[in-house]
C-alpha cells in the first residue's frame, strides 16, 4: 500500500515537474528565447501574471517559508533536540502543500487540455532539447538520491523541493544555450551566404518596414509569378536565421527572384540579413515607432531599416514609401549614398509611382496608375501603398503595367490580415489577429466603417513593445474605436488607463472589460449579435477560441 502512495506521490509532482517545464518554455519560445523580448514582456501586468502565475508564487512562497525556517529555527529555539523536530515538523507541512500545489497545476493543465487552451511549446529540436535538459536537471539530484546507499527515504520529499526550482532551471538552460545557438547559428549563416553567393543570376529583394513589409512581400511574389520563379519568405519569417533557413531548404538554382522580409527588434540585425543575402533592390514600406520598447527610439528603428538601404550595391535601387513620413525620411537619406536609382511611391505629391481615381469598398479596392486601370480584391485603403510598392518592383524588373493588371485581380493577403469570415448572413467576422500596430490597427477601423448599416464590434487586446509612446497610441486607437463601433470588448487591463481616457474624451460608454474569460465573452457577444446584423473584428491574439466559435456557428 506504502509503494503505491509513493508511486502515485511520484506521478504528481513528475507531472508538476513537466507541465511546469513546458508552461516556461512555452513563453520563451513565444519570445524568441530573446531575453530583451521577455522582458518587455513581463513589464506588463498580464505578462506577470500569465508567467508567473498563482502555481508559481505558490513554489516561491514554500521555498522562503523552508529557507527561513532553516535559518531561523536554531536562533529561535536553543534547544538542539527541539530544533531539529520543529525543522522536520516545517519540512513535512511544506512537503504536505507541495503535493497539493503539484496536484492542482495538473488538475489545472488537464482542465485546460480539454478546453485547447494548453501552454506548450512547438516541440522544435531546440524546444525539445531545452524541455528534456530542464526535466534532467531538475530530476538529477532526487534520482541521485533513490541510487544513493540509505537515502531512497528522502527522495519525494527532495523530488517536491526541486519541483520549486523547474523555471529557474528552465532559464539557466535557456541561458546556457545562448553560446551554443549563436555558434550554430553563426555556421547556418555562412552556409546561406556561400549558397547565396554560388546562385549567380539570382535577384534578391529585401523589403522591410514597422509594417506593411508582409503584405507587400505577398503582393509582389504573386505578381512575379506569372513571369518569374520566385521564392519568398514564408509566413512572418524575417529574422537571420528563419531566411538562413529558408535558404538551405528552399531556394533552388531554378529560382530567379527571392523576396526577402527583414525584420528588427534592434539595429544590426537587418545588416546581418543583408550580408548573407546580399538584396539588389530593397523597399522601405513604413518606419513608425512600433517596438519602440526595444529600440529605445525613433531614430533607432530609422537607423536599424536604413540597414538595409546601406547594403545595396552600387548599382541597386531603393524605394520608398513616402507617403509615410518615417519612409520618406530615409529616402532623403538614401539620396547621399551612391545608388543607381531611388524610386518613390505612395500617397505623395511627390512620389514616381501614385495612384488615382481611388475606390474603396467592402470587396476590395480600384484605382489607377498611370492611367491603367487596376482593381485588387483585398480590403482596407491602407493595402494601396503596399499594392503600389509591388508594382514599382515588378516595372523595375521589367514588368509593364498593362502586363500586371491581370495579376492585381488575383492577389490575396496571407491568413489572419483583414481576412473577412462570413459564416451566416446576418454576421461578418474581420480576422485581423496578425495585425498588432497602431497604423494597422486604425487601418482596420477605417475598413470597419465600410459596413455602414451593420452593428460594429471590435475585440481588442491591446498593442504590446510601443514602449514610452504606449499611452498616447492607445488613447489614440481609442478615440478611433469610439468614434467607428458600436461596441468594444477590451480583453487586457494593461492599457486600461488611456483607453479609459479616450472612452471619457468621446463621452464613449459601449464598452467593457472582459479579461481572461473567454467563456464570458463569447457568451456577451452572442448576445449582442442576435440583437442585430452585424460585423466583429478581431485585432491581435488573445480571443482565438471565441473566433474560432463564431465561426462554426451552426
Amino acid at each position: 500500500m506504502q509503494n503505491l502512495i509513493n508511486n502515485l506521490i511520484f506521478i504528481i509532482i513528475l507531472g508538476s515537474i513537466i507541465n511546469s517545464t513546458l508552461y516556461y518554455t512555452y513563453f520563451w519560445q513565444l519570445k524568441e528565447y530573446r531575453w530583451d523580448r521577455l522582458r518587455d514582456f513581463l513589464r506588463t501586468p498580464s505578462g506577470r501574471s500569465r508567467f508567473f502565475n498563482i502555481f508559481w508564487w505558490g513554489r516561491l512562497l514554500l521555498l522562503l517559508v523552508s529557507l527561513s525556517g532553516y535559518l531561523f529555527i536554531p536562533l529561535l529555539v536553543r534547544d538542539q533536540i527541539q530544533a531539529l523536530d520543529t525543522m522536520s515538523q516545517l519540512w513535512c507541512n511544506i512537503y504536505f502543500l507541495t503535493l497539493i500545489l503539484c496536484f492542482a497545476e495538473i488538475f489545472n493543465a488537464s482542465f485546460r487540455f480539454l478546453q485547447h487552451r494548453l501552454y506548450r511549446p512547438d516541440l522544435t529540436a531546440k524546444a525539445y532539447l531545452i524541455v528534456l535538459i530542464t526535466l534532467a536537471g531538475s530530476l538529477a539530484y532526487p534520482v541521485w538520491l533513490i541510487l544513493a546507499p540509505g537515502q531512497a527515504l528522502v527522495f519525494l520529499p527532495v523530488l517536491a523541493f526541486f519541483s520549486l526550482l523547474t523555471p529557474f532551471i528552465n532559464a539557466l538552460v535557456i541561458l546556457f544555450f545562448y553560446p551554443i545557438t549563436l555558434l550554430s547559428k553563426t555556421l547556418v549563416l555562412s552556409r546561406a551566404k556561400r549558397k547565396i553567393a554560388r546562385l549567380q543570376g539570382l535577384k534578391v529583394i529585401g523589403i522591410t518596414g514597422s509594417y506593411g513589409k508582409s503584405s507587400t512581400k505577398e503582393f509582389l511574389a504573386q505578381i512575379l509569378s506569372s513571369k518569374f520563379k520566385v521564392l519568398k519568405t514564408p509566413g512572418n519569417t524575417n529574422t537571420e536565421i528563419g531566411v538562413a533557413r529558408i535558404v538551405l531548404k528552399n531556394l533552388k538554382p531554378e529560382h530567379e527572384i527571392f523576396i526577402v522580409e527583414a525584420g528588427a527588434y534592434k539595429k544590426g540585425e537587418i545588416q546581418k540579413i543583408c550580408r548573407m543575402v546580399a538584396p539588389r533592390i530593397a523597399v522601405v514600406t513604413a518606419v513608425k515607432d512600433s517596438h519602440l520598447a526595444l529600440f529605445g527610439s525613433l531614430e533607432n528603428i530609422k537607423a536599424a531599416k536604413f540597414e538595409l538601404i546601406e547594403s545595396l550595391p552600387e548599382f541597386g535601387t531603393a524605394m520608398f514609401n513616402i507617403g509615410n513620413e518615417g519612409a520618406h525620411d530615409l529616402s532623403r537619406r538614401a539620396k547621399m549614398l551612391n545608388l543607381a536609382k531611388i524610386v518613390t511611391y505612395g500617397e505623395h505629391p511627390d512620389a514616381n509611382l501614385q495612384a488615382t481615381a481611388i475606390k474603396e469598398t467592402r470587396e476590395g479596392l480600384e484605382f489607377k496608375v498611370e492611367g491603367i486601370q487596376f482593381f485588387a480584391p483585398v480590403p482596407g485603403l491602407h493595402n494601396l501603398s503596399n499594392l503600389l510598392g509591388a508594382l514599382a518592383v515588378g516595372l523595375e524588373l521589367g514588368l509593364t503595367l498593362e502586363e500586371m493588371a491581370p495579376e492585381v485581380k488575383k492577389v490575396k493577403l496571407r491568413e489572419h490580415t483583414l481576412s473577412v469570415l462570413n459564416p451566416t448572413p446576418e454576421l461578418s467576422i474581420i480576422d485581423d489577429t496578425y495585425n498588432a500596430n497602431p497604423d494597422g490597427v486604425i487601418a482596420a477601423l477605417n475598413y470597419l466603417n465600410t459596413y455602414t448599416d451593420w452593428q460594429k464590434i471590435i475585440i481588442f487586446p491591446g498593442m504590446l513593445e510601443l514602449g514610452k509612446m504606449t499611452y498616447e497610441e492607445h488613447e489614440k486607437v481609442g478615440k478611433k474605436i469610439a468614434e467607428v463601433c458600436d461596441f468594444a470588448y477590451f480583453t487586457s487591463h494593461d492599457f486600461g488607463r488611456p483607453l479609459r481616457a479616450a472612452m471619457r474624451d468621446k463621452k464613449y460608454q459601449n464598452f467593457e472589460f472582459i479579461v481572461n474569460d473567454q467563456k464570458k465573452l463569447l457568451i456577451s457577444l452572442r448576445d449582442r449579435l442576435a440583437q442585430k446584423k452585424s460585423v466583429v473584428l478581431f485585432i491581435s491574439r488573445g480571443s482565438e477560441q471565441v473566433l474560432k466559435k463564431l465561426q462554426n456557428v451552426p
